[in-house]
């Protein structure tokens, strides 16, 4: 009774903020069409920054207090700690109580290694935020917010959602590397948050290196609870769909954030019906296992994955269906008449851009054997570690998003 009591009045204070409007909104629509009188919201609050993440870090720290897996904290302030911890509040990662509260107990001593090792972490973060997602937003913005634009954008939408594809991932990833390199700095071990995400050759293999902290919780809190893949086909897939559909509506109260999270539901379902009727053929096919089958894979997927992301950038579900219906009513006035870079990006932006996400991908190259970029650099001369360190805090500095000049994006994900 007092664990529902608790999970009640949580999750009541994250729908009082963020999903009321939207309550209200979807139930004056109905009541229109059954002809009632519409019924007003009293209520209008700004939606308190990372309220979704701090929620599930509580309902986290319940759930294995409940199970027995950590005892009740009696230190309130210790608590408290762990829930407003600043490097991680805003955007996650969504770290366990079981972690972070012992480390909260322990004495910190300096370590030149954590400090070395965190502002390399932070540097690499800053560099995805302000030099790559920032100015990737020039165009993504440009785009998706102008109606001349994507109801008639042919290839110009297609770039603007690749592009899209990457802004999100290097501002949200960007934070999660500053957010983990400054508790680093301060003697803390955060838990990884991305893993080369857009190297995944599935879907399911996409969501064991994307979000990873979220991904974990609903696999732990939701997923097993109903039931996981204990029980029939058809229930395994429910609670699939159930736990992405969720996961959607955690992001944004929206019904494109909805059908997002249907979206992954059903590729994940697809996946695992196709998987065992091909795995034989496949696995005789001589290009199985070759570099080429596992790029082909690779890029399916990451297709896949950018399809979805049109519907979580879009501000309604209309508006993503009338953007894609825009990428297939080509206008060729609208790219020769105009050109590339009349879109909120300029030449030099753009060859900045393109630059920049080839260091990315050679960072993110250089990773796929599962070591982390600090053993890498490790591993270098003295000379070339700092020959890297200037060259990333001349381009944050010479390249990176800043001024009234230019619309500075705030991280994407402290909006949810």
């Amino acid at each position: 009774m007092i664990l529902f009591s608790c999970f009640s009045l949580n999750i009541g204070i994250l729908f009082f903020y963020k999903y009321l409007d939207f309550f209200f909104l979807n139930l004056n629509k109905v009541l229109s069409r059954i002809h009632f009188t519409q019924v007003e919201n009293p209520f209008s609050f700004i939606l308190p920054l990372g309220i979704s993440f701090y929620t599930f870090k509580v309902l986290s720290y319940l759930m294995d207090n409940y199970r027995g897996k950590i005892d009740a904290e009696k230190n309130l302030l210790k608590y408290a700690a762990y829930v407003a911890f600043f490097p991680t509040m805003v955007s996650g990662p969504i770290d366990r109580a079981i972690s972070t509260i012992p480390q909260i107990t322990e004495s910190k001593n300096f370590r030149f290694e954590n400090v070395k090792h965190g502002l390399w972490l932070m540097l690499w973060g800053y560099f995805q935020k302000v030099v790559i997602a920032d100015r990737l937003a020039l165009m993504v913005n440009e785009v998706f917010n102008n109606q001349e634009i994507y109801v008639h954008s042919g290839v110009i939408g297609i770039v603007a959602s690749f592009f899209y594809s990457f802004q999100i991932y290097c501002d949200f990833s960007g934070y999660s590397d500053i957010a983990i390199g400054a508790a680093q700095v301060l003697g803390f071990t955060v838990s990884e948050n991305f893993r080369r995400p857009y190297f995944a050759k599935s879907i399911v293999d996409f969501w064991k290196r994307w979000h990873i902290s979220l991904t974990t919780w609903f696999r732990d809190y939701l997923y097993i609870p109903l039931g996981g893949n204990r029980v029939s086909k058809i229930r395994h897939f429910l609670n699939i769909m159930i736990v992405f559909i969720v996961s959607g509506l955690w992001h944004g109260a929206g019904w494109n954030f909805i059908f997002w999270g249907f979206l992954h539901g059903s590729f994940q379902i697809i996946e695992k019906i196709l998987t065992p009727i091909f795995q034989t053929k496949i696995h005789n096919m001589k290009t199985y296992g070759t570099f080429g089958f596992k790029t082909a894979q690779t890029l399916f997927t990451f297709c896949l994955v950018n399809f979805a992301w049109i519907f979580f950038r879009s501000e309604s579900l209309e508006h993503a269906f009338t953007f894609i219906r825009g990428i297939f009513r080509f206008n060729p006035s609208l790219l020769f008449n105009a050109n590339l870079f009349t879109f909120g990006m300029d030449r030099t932006n753009f060859e900045i851009t393109i630059f920049s996400l080839l260091i990315l991908f050679v960072v993110n190259w250089l990773q796929r054997d599962q070591s982390s970029l600090r053993e890498k650099i490790d591993n270098q001369p003295l000379w070339f570690r700092w020959m890297l360190i200037i060259g990333c805090i001349f381009f944050i500095l010479v390249y990176g998003i800043y001024g009234p000049s230019y619309d500075v994006n705030q991280f994407i994900y402290s909006g949810f």
